[in-house]
């Protein structure tokens, strides 16, 4: 698994930047919504090529025989 990171700036004019990296798809903005709401509205949102990589789960397949 890929280590999660958030890479959080504030500038001068208090505008704060949020980067997610290692967290694919719809989960990065869950992992920010909390930070979000606490600083403010958000004014932009830009995704990274890695929010529209799918999650990757562990399969496993079975054959079964009946008889």
């Amino acid at each position: 698994m890929q280590m999660q990171e958030l890479e959080i700036t504030i500038g001068t004019d208090g505008k704060v930047v949020i980067h997610v990296q290692g967290v694919p798809g719809q989960a990065c903005v869950a992992l920010t919504e909390s930070l979000e709401h606490a600083v403010g509205t958000v004014e932009e949102r830009t995704f990274t090529p890695e929010f529209y990589e799918q999650t990757v789960t562990d399969r496993t397949a079975m054959k079964i025989r009946n008889g």
